[in-house]
């Protein structure tokens, strides 16, 4: 792929950080659906000697890009 197209793609994910999701941080503040797939993907790393079975490379792809298509819906 050329690097056009790369940063096309991060060009068009920096809409999540716009976008604002239908719940709050612990502060008070609308949270957006970056921070709520950064959120997950902690998460999901930090729980993974739960599930010793799990591809954890396809799991964080997988807490990263599943609001991906918000970046053009919202939440």
């Amino acid at each position: 792929m050329k690097i056009e197209k790369y940063i096309e793609i991060i060009n068009f994910a920096e809409n999540l950080k716009n976008n604002t999701r239908h719940s709050w941080t612990s502060t008070g503040r609308r949270e957006s659906v970056a921070e709520h797939s950064w959120r997950l993907s902690v998460m999901a790393y930090f729980i993974k000697d739960e599930f010793p079975d799990i591809d954890l490379g396809k799991l964080i792809l997988m807490c990263i890009f599943h609001d991906l298509g918000e970046a053009i819906t919202g939440d």
